[in-house]
């Protein structure tokens, strides 16, 4: 059984640009700042809350590839960690204006797959002072499911959530605050990039043979998933580049990007449409960042064998995941 559509209250979660946001004199409410630290981007959030649901006052995502120098040596290479460091350190700055008193970091595949983890992550914190957590993959997969579910239109749903990140993707399912099952496998889109892409176009015969791999793969590890009664959702930088490449957006527009769903036919002519493009040609997609253009097709392709696997026709993406997830953290400790 596979669920519909969903469709966003009208107005209920925004994020808007901070100058569009006035900064209090002295905030009324505690302020919290979260800063996800993924293999591909690092996405960075500043919310306070409400009484009801999280309002965000800041929401930022910039790319690194910290990943890229593990996949070569197994370490972090000197210049992806200084990338990361030049973002953080203008992102506590944002977070020092919000006066985001509650704060929290986390990091992920590149970093927990790295052999220089250690000296990085003291580096991190003391740029950050604040507590810099190393997540496992089921960790990761458990904090991004409570952001998700942390949404009012969602919290009393039962979710299966997949997110496709750079090194590592992530699958969970459960309702409300009970999680039933998570997994976590390196099958990132760089990762997938790195293992099936020698170059644009792809090719209808390298599309096949890598769709075909990944349904497969997933077919095994995700026999212990079902979306009957569940929604189907998906988080991630993919994902939400996904929603805005289906309705051409100009610009990311939380509104329209929150809780639009996708079809599998509509992934599988979205895939052999990319498959016979140019790397240029996916550099102008509308909606896909021109820094994300060499590992979207691989990662709508981790989307699309989750939907074969588990034999669903349909997607619904959020733009929540693992920031919300380490807020919810805060606030609930």
């Amino acid at each position: 059984m596979t669920t519909g559509p969903l469709r966003s209250p009208v107005g209920r979660w925004q994020e808007l640009p901070p100058a569009q946001r006035s900064l209090e004199a002295a905030p009324a409410s505690p302020r919290y700042a979260a800063f996800d630290i993924g293999s591909n981007s690092i996405k960075f959030l500043v919310a306070e809350w409400d009484g009801a649901d999280l309002r965000t006052l800041d929401h930022r995502s910039s790319t690194t590839r910290l990943v890229e120098g593990v996949l070569a040596t197994g370490e972090l290479a000197e210049d992806a960690v200084e990338r990361t460091e030049t973002v953080l350190r203008g992102l506590r700055e944002a977070a020092d204006q919000w006066q985001a008193d509650r704060r929290i970091a986390a990091a992920t595949s590149a970093v927990r797959d790295s052999r220089n983890r250690k000296q990085f992550l003291k580096r991190i914190s003391g740029l950050l002072d604040c507590p810099v957590l190393l997540l496992s993959g089921e960790e990761e997969a458990e904090i991004t499911f409570r952001g998700v579910a942390s949404d009012p239109f969602l919290q009393h749903r039962g979710l299966l959530i997949t997110e496709v990140g750079g090194g590592s993707s992530q699958w969970t399912q459960g309702k409300g605050d009970a999680v039933e099952a998570r997994l976590s496998l390196p099958l990132g889109c760089i990762r997938v990039r790195d293992r099936f892409v020698s170059g644009y176009p792809l090719g209808g015969r390298c599309l096949a043979s890598m769709l075909l791999t990944l349904e497969k793969q997933l077919k095994g590890a995700l026999h212990g998933f079902s979306a009957r009664n569940r929604a189907l959702i998906a988080v991630g930088g993919t994902a939400t580049a996904l929603a805005a490449l289906v309705q051409e957006l100009a610009r990311f527009d939380v509104e329209k990007i929150h809780l639009f769903s996708v079809s599998a036919d509509e992934l599988q002519r979205i895939l052999e449409e990319l498959s016979r493009s140019e790397l240029a040609r996916l550099q102008a997609l509308p909606g896909v960042p021109a820094k994300r253009a060499d590992i979207f097709l691989p990662g709508v392709a981790v989307l699309f064998s989750t939907l074969a696997a588990l034999g669903v026709d349909r997607l619904t993406v959020s733009v929540r995941g693992l920031r919300h997830g380490l807020v919810e953290r805060l606030r609930k400790a």
